[in-house]
Order: structure tokens, then C-alpha cells, then sequence
């Protein structure tokens, strides 16, 4: 058994986390995980989906079984930092979004999470960075098939949040 076998139920586990049908999503990322053991994926993507039913601990230990697996693996990571800030376990969530960006610069989602981290935390100058950084990362080029995170409304947001840090100083 291996990835390809294990590959429909990663796809149907992604159509039931975008239909928002948790304990499906979750069936299917455990059928991808019964396929390929050593998907670091699919073990993330379960994390996500017992996440999403409050079922946080057993979230956390999906999602390190899948850090575990693969070090490098960024969303694992990011996916980790959202359930611990969902806890309210700030300093873990800060140091797993920055251990996401270590895995991968170029994770735009990693640094959005983390913008919003230091948003709620306060430190509206480093949000202000981390979007930014979201925001550049997520855009790719005439070529390039993804056209951002943000919109022009978002980006015009962004601009104003600046204002407002250097304002509230």
C-alpha cells in the first residue's frame, strides 16, 4: 500500500474539509493514513479535520505523528500553531509558526498565521511585516496561476493598519 492507493481518500478528506463535513473529512484522512502509514499529509490533514471537531489533543498528536514524519513539512507545522493558539497556548503557537517559516520561507500561509498571532498578541508592527510578507509571498507573477491571499481591498486595509500603528505610537 503507499501514496497513490492512499490518494482518493486525501482527495475526498479535502472536499469535506471545504464542505466544512468534519468527522467525514476525518474518515477519509484515517482510510489515507490506513493506506500509507507514512504519510505526513494525510496525518496532517486528519489533525486538521479532529482539530475542527474540538477534539484538540488528539489534533496536536496528528499533527506531531506528521512532524514526526516529515521535519520539513511547513503546513503540519502551521496547522499545529492554529490548534495551539486555539488553546491559548500563545508561546507554542508563535514558536510552531516560526519553526514553519524555518521549514519553509516561502509558506505565505505560516506567515499570515503568525501576522494574526502578533495582531491579537498586540505587536501590530510585526503583524503589519508577517502580512506583508503573506501578502508577496501568496502573489505569483503574470505566469503564475495564484493571484494572492488578499484582494486590492485587503492590501488597502493593510495600508490603514499601518497608519493606525504609527499613530498609536
Amino acid at each position: 500500500m503507499g501514496e497513490g492507493e492512499a490518494r482518493p481518500y486525501l482527495e475526498a478528506g479535502e472536499e469535506h474539509l471545504r464542505l466544512e463535513e468534519w468527522r467525514q473529512a476525518e474518515d477519509a484522512f484515517r482510510k489515507a493514513v490506513a493506506l500509507d502509514a507514512d504519510s505526513a499529509i494525510a496525518r496532517s490533514k486528519l489533525g486538521v479535520a479532529l482539530a475542527r471537531q474540538r477534539r484538540l489533543d488528539e489534533g496536536i498528536e496528528a499533527l506531531r505523528q506528521a512532524i514526526q514524519l516529515n521535519p520539513r513539512y511547513a503546513a503540519a507545522y502551521s496547522n499545529l500553531g492554529n490548534v495551539y493558539r486555539e488553546q491559548g497556548r500563545m508561546d507554542e503557537a508563535l514558536r510552531a509558526y516560526q519553526q514553519a517559516i524555518e521549514a519553509d520561507p516561502d509558506y505565505w500561509v505560516a506567515h499570515q498565521n503568525l501576522g494574526t498571532l502578533y495582531k491579537e498578541k498586540g505587536r501590530f508592527t510585526e503583524a503589519v511585516g508577517e502580512f506583508r510578507k503573506a501578502t508577496r509571498l501568496s502573489v505569483r507573477g503574470p505566469g503564475g496561476a495564484r493571484r494572492g491571499c488578499f484582494g486590492p481591498s485587503a492590501t488597502v486595509l493593510l495600508g490603514l493598519l499601518l497608519v493606525l500603528v504609527v499613530l498609536l505610537r
